[in-house]
C-alpha cells in the first residue's frame, strides 16, 4: 500500500517517538518498523526487555533474499502485535547496530519492496539523515517526515542535512516537516530556514507522555491516560493528515490530476 518513512536531523528529536504515537493511533492495520540502523529501540524502552530479543528486521532482511512471498511470510512471524486485534504491529530493530554493516544496497531494497508489497500502511523509523541511511526505504516512501525540535541546535545541524536529502530523494518524494514544541523558532521561521515542505505539522512537549513511550514503566493507569495526552491527541490529527496525504497522493498518479481538492494538511502548489 504506501510507506511512510521518518528521519530527523539527529541528536534525539523525537522522531521515533513521533513514529510509534502515530502507529499507536492509526485508525486501521499498520506496521511501525525500526529500520535504523543504530538499531531498534521500543522493545528496551516501552516493552522493557531486559533479555535481547532476537529475529525482527534481522530475520526478515535474511528472508527478503528469497523472495516476496518468503518475506511476506516472514514478516508475520517477526512482528508484534501492540495491541488485542492484532491492528498495531511492530517490526522489532536491529539487536546490535554493528549488524547494519552486512545490510547492502540490496538488502534494503529488498525490505523496501517488502513494505509497499503490504496491503495496509507501513511506517519506517529509518533513524537520523546521514550516510548511512537506509535510502532505499526513503526513496520508496509516498512521505518522508523530518522530526525536529525548532532550536539553533537542530536548525544548524538540519540545514545541510535536509538539502542532502533533497538531493537524494528528487522532486518526487514529498517531504513533511514536524516541530516537536514551536519555541524559540516558528513553522515560518524553519520554512524559510530549510525551504518548503508538502506537510507540516507542530507536536506538543508532552514530557509524561513521551517518556511512557520511549522509556516505558508506569501503571496500568498512567497507560490508560496516555490515550488523553496531549501527545496523542496531537498524533492522531497528525495521522488523519498524512493518511489524508498518501491516500490524495494515490489518487493523482491513478486518477485525473487536475480539479482536486488538497488533502487535509496538504499545502497548495
Amino acid at each position: 500500500m504506501s510507506v511512510i518513512a521518518y528521519t530527523s536531523p539527529g541528536d534525539a528529536p523525537g522522531a521515533t517517538t513521533t513514529a510509534f504515537a502515530m502507529a499507536l493511533t492509526w485508525p486501521g492495520r499498520v506496521l511501525l518498523a525500526e529500520c535504523s540502523p543504530a538499531g531498534g529501540q521500543i522493545l528496551r524502552g516501552y516493552f522493557q526487555c531486559h533479555t535481547s530479543p532476537v529475529g525482527g528486521l534481522w530475520d526478515l532482511a535474511l528472508a527478503a533474499v528469497h523472495g516476496p512471498d518468503v518475506a511476506e511470510t516472514a514478516l508475520w512471524e517477526q512482528t508484534i502485535a501492540l495491541d488485542d486485534e492484532r491492528q498495531h504491529l511492530l517490526l522489532p530493530g536491529l539487536v546490535d547496530p554493528f549488524l547494519a554493516t552486512e545490510f547492502s544496497a540490496a538488502t534494503w531494497d529488498n525490505l523496501a519492496a517488502t513494505f509497499s508489497a503490504l496491503p495496509f500502511t507501513a511506517l519506517a523509523d529509518t533513524g537520523p539523515i546521514s550516510p548511512e541511511q537506509p535510502f532505499a526505504l526513503l526513496r520508496a516512501a509516498e512521505l518522508v517526515v523530518v522530526v525536529m525540535r525548532p532550536t539553533l541546535a537542530q536548525v544548524a545541524a538540519a540545514r545541510p542535512r535536509i538539502a542532502r536529502l533533497r538531493q537524494a530523494l528528487g522532486p518526487t518524494v514529498p517531504l513533511a516537516l514536524y516541530l516537536i514544541g514551536e519555541r524559540p523558532y516558528t513553522m515560518r521561521d524553519l520554512r524559510a530556514e530549510l525551504g518548503e515542505f508538502a506537510m507540516t505539522a507542530t507536536m506538543p512537549i508532552d514530557g509524561k507522555a513521551a517518556s511512557l513511550l520511549s522509556q516505558g514503566g508506569g501503571s496500568d493507569r498512567a497507560r490508560r491516560r496516555i490515550e488523553v495526552s496531549p501527545l496523542m491527541r496531537a498524533a492522531r490529527t497528525a495521522t488523519n493528515h498524512a493518511l489524508n496525504f498518501t491516500t490524495a497522493q494515490r489518487r493523482a498518479l491513478t486518477g485525473p490530476s487536475s480539479g482536486r481538492t488538497p488533502a487535509v494538511g496538504e499545502r497548495r502548489p
